[in-house]
């Protein structure tokens, strides 16, 4: 006998989805800004923190991604673990992933015509040399708009993979108090035959280091088919690094990730350690 209760029944399984209290998931929102700097447009994406907006009174670092594109959603990730877990390594923060443009132009601090091996291309035309620009960007514009739009507290993360960490590193060397922690992934320090490696010494001199934290990723695995500059530019900049007193540096090897693959893991470590005192 069909009954009330079973026409009931079936109705209410028959309600759409919608009904369910269906609801998108999101975790950041896409922004536009024009840089004068840059003389382009530059799209850049934004994750807040859990109840930012019911929490008035409280205020936030700030994580500046570089190549946003490639590591937001992993950030976003590693931050909600970190920052809930059971001996939470990270506070809240709020996180700026910016979406890469031309990234040997404005990541690189000098034009340059020499190959990972450190020889010379014949013929060729300089690239890059752009990371001043990309600079003043990234803090007169960028961070300026930030510190308008959102409730920050003055402290400053700056992530950077690959071209992007050598400009961590340049940024770190010559403008160390922009930031108060870096962290770059295999850094690609072997641009311009190691020139930034090469002139740490000298940039490290009267600075104080002792308010910064650095972390450097390295992705290690063993390759034959090339040879390059690469992992022994950067032992020379680890061992300079080694001699600066009261800076918090902490490096780790990857012996079984490549240059691609190192990204997360890297990420990870080294908020860790970083967040962990």
């Amino acid at each position: 006998m069909f009954t009330t209760h079973r026409f009931l029944l079936m109705m209410f399984l028959l309600l759409p989805l919608s009904v369910w209290g269906q609801e998108d998931i999101r975790i950041g929102k896409q922004y536009s800004v024009y840089s004068s700097s840059l003389q382009e447009k530059r799209t850049y994406w934004v994750h807040l923190p859990d109840n930012y907006e019911e929490n008035k009174n409280q205020h936030y670092p700030v994580i500046y991604l570089l190549d946003g594109e490639d590591f937001f959603h992993a950030m976003v990730g590693i931050r909600q673990t970190l920052s809930t877990t059971k001996g939470k390594h990270i506070p809240p923060c709020i996180i700026i992933g910016i979406i890469s443009g031309d990234r040997t132009r404005d990541f690189t601090p000098t034009a340059s015509t020499i190959g990972r091996d450190g020889k010379q291309t014949l013929n060729a035309i300089p690239q890059g040399g752009g990371a001043d620009r990309f600079y003043h960007f990234l803090i007169k514009e960028l961070r300026t708009r930030i510190d308008s739009s959102y409730r920050t507290n003055g402290r400053n993360i700056l992530i950077g993979h690959s071209y992007g960490g050598l400009f961590t590193l340049n940024v770190f060397l010559h403008y160390t108090e922009s930031f108060d922690t870096y962290l770059a992934i295999d850094p690609s320090l072997w641009w311009d035959n190691g020139r930034l490696a090469k002139e740490a010494i000298s940039l490290i001199k009267r600075k104080d280091f002792s308010q910064t934290n650095l972390y450097i990723g390295i992705a290690s695995k063993k390759r034959n088919d090339r040879t390059d500059i690469h992992l022994a530019t950067i032992r020379h900049f680890l061992h300079v690094l080694s001699e600066i007193h009261g800076l918090h540096f902490y490096h780790k090897s990857f012996p079984d990730e490549n240059h691609g693959s190192v990204k997360i893991p890297g990420l990870y470590d080294g908020i860790k350690q970083l967040f962990a005192r």
